[in-house]
């Protein structure tokens, strides 16, 4: 019988927990979404499959109430469920949530000196920016005082289809992982019958090593990024932007492209990746 799991190493005692929790006086508490945070808390390295029974003493809820919180769960690819052996393993969507915030934080500390270098190099405020699920989040910059701010703060999201950072990490994907983007994005109005489309820009920006938005997100912007590795895989890009009016396409692939594709380089190598 499942008595107790270990959270962070410390060994707690789950059963009657959530009941006491029920009990306490904040009145604001959403039941369901507490009944979903216990059952991912029960996994462990030590432990990390569970029948529908075990999960129900572990937490102390009723199978038939639990059976709804275990099927949401599944069905947001939180949790797995095996039918030959009738246990429940952690789906893929919780461990990329923790993955995002401790990966974007380690990054943040190694790139820092690699986007001040280019800064000065380019005479440009350099940003990076990591994916997460459809969208492409800002996690940290180096300002240039004086030049013309384009509205970007950290932890800003924009669009992964039609921007050079999103690009620059779309092209160096897993077709499998690309496709499952792909079939999200088409849900959106904006991007319907643009798939083609985006596949041929990506192709290009593989060949190229930097991806290009030339006013496609915001009238007014140009960008120019490159993808950033780890020995896992492409994980975020870093990008200028810059006003059409002061730097053309061509300047930004003859005078730029190098310059970032070199910092891009000595990162990922920074990150432990090997070409």
């Amino acid at each position: 019988m499942v008595e107790e799991c270990f959270i962070n190493g410390k060994r707690l005692i789950r059963r009657g927990f959530y009941k006491k929790l029920m009990l306490s006086p904040n009145k604001i508490l959403v039941n369901s979404l507490v009944r979903g945070l216990l059952v991912l808390e029960c996994f462990t390295p030590q432990k990390h499959q569970f029948t529908l029974a075990e999960l129900s003493k572990l937490v102390d809820i009723p199978k038939s109430s639990l059976y709804r919180v275990v099927k949401t769960l599944c069905e947001m690819n939180y949790l797995r469920y095996d039918e030959q052996n009738k246990r429940y393993y952690l789906g893929p969507g919780v461990l990329s949530l923790g993955f995002s915030v401790l990966q974007s934080m380690e990054i943040r500390e190694i790139a820092r000196p690699y986007l001040e270098k280019l800064s000065r190099e380019c005479n440009k405020t350099v940003n990076l920016a990591i994916l997460d699920k459809h969208e492409m989040v800002y996690i940290e910059r180096v300002r240039v005082p004086g030049l013309r701010e384009f509205n970007i703060s950290i932890g800003n999201r924009i669009p992964v289809w039609n921007t050079a950072v999103g690009k620059a990490v779309l092209a160096h994907l897993k077709p499998e992982t690309l496709n499952e983007i792909i079939k999200k994005l088409k849900e959106f109005r904006e991007f319907k019958g643009l798939g083609n489309e985006l596949v041929k820009a990506l192709n290009e920006v593989k060949k190229d090593g930097y991806a290009l938005s030339d006013q496609e997100f915001l009238r007014g912007i140009r960008a120019i990024a490159v993808p950033i590795f780890s020995p896992n895989g492409v994980v975020c890009a870093i990008n200028i932007v810059v006003e059409p009016e002061d730097v053309s396409i061509d300047e930004l692939k003859n005078k730029y492209a190098p310059k970032l594709i070199k910092t891009g380089r000595e990162l990922s190598g920074a990150l432990g990746y090997k070409t």
